[in-house]
């Protein structure tokens, strides 16, 4: 196992949780995609197969590909060719993490910016202040 994609699969782990919060998580699915991409070049993840997801878009069903990573269960959204060649795994089934995580959010986001390169737009402001109140801002 190397120590260092396993410290960037925590980082996923910790930027997927918070991005489930966030405002405006664009930029967070960003980072984990772009990361666990590189981590399947790299051999140190593995696409284990589809899944339907818990949420279907617009009343259709769709799957998810599942990826595993040092333990760590991530969902993408599956490109056509793993649509031909993974194995359906059925539904979603709940997964009970035994994986305790101390990582600020701020640190795996520093992370996973410096193992992908990929930096926030500093030109692109998040929609929800643009859409705020004044009063709350």
């Amino acid at each position: 196992m190397n120590y260092a994609s396993k410290k960037i699969a925590e980082a996923i782990f910790i930027v997927n949780r918070h991005s489930k919060a966030a405002i405006d998580p664009r930029y967070l699915y960003q980072l984990k995609k772009a990361a666990i991409e590189k981590l399947i070049q790299e051999g140190h993840a593995k696409k284990l197969g589809l899944q339907f997801s818990n949420n279907p878009k617009k009343s259709y069903q769709h799957s998810n590909l599942l990826i595993d990573c040092h333990g760590f269960l991530f969902h993408l959204p599956p490109q056509k060719q793993d649509m031909k060649d993974l194995p359906h795994l059925g539904t979603m089934q709940p997964i009970k993490t035994t994986n305790q995580v101390r990582m600020s959010l701020s640190h795996a986001k520093t992370t996973l910016e410096n193992y992908t390169g990929v930096k926030p737009d500093p030109l692109k402001k998040s929609a929800f202040y643009e859409n705020a109140s004044p009063y709350f801002r």
